[in-house]
């Protein structure tokens, strides 16, 4: 005769348990699924702004120094009077 405590069968109730316990578990998975989704996609979003922010402000470098280039052609010495009073103005604000 067999032993039910030794019993190889799980009895009914442990059955719906553990259905009951895995339906939980897998709620929580999906809710956890779509955080991280979520999370990924603002993640995302940041990144392309910054991306776009970093395109206009290379963009603006290149106008600048493609207009540095120009005006240094047409008047010689132009860059170092630039640096020069750039430099002043900046040890007048310390």
């Amino acid at each position: 005769m067999s032993d039910p405590t030794t019993s190889a069968e799980p009895s009914p109730g442990a059955e719906e348990s553990t259905d009951t316990e895995l339906r939980e578990k897998l709620a929580r998975q999906d809710a956890e699924i779509l955080r991280l989704r979520d999370l990924l996609i603002s993640k995302d979003v940041e990144l392309g702004a910054a991306k776009g922010r970093l395109a206009e402000l290379d963009d603006r470098s290149a106008r600048l120094a493609s207009l540095a280039a120009r005006i240094e052609n047409r008047v010689p010495g132009f860059g170092r009077l630039v640096g020069a009073a750039v430099r002043a103005m900046r040890s007048q604000r310390r």
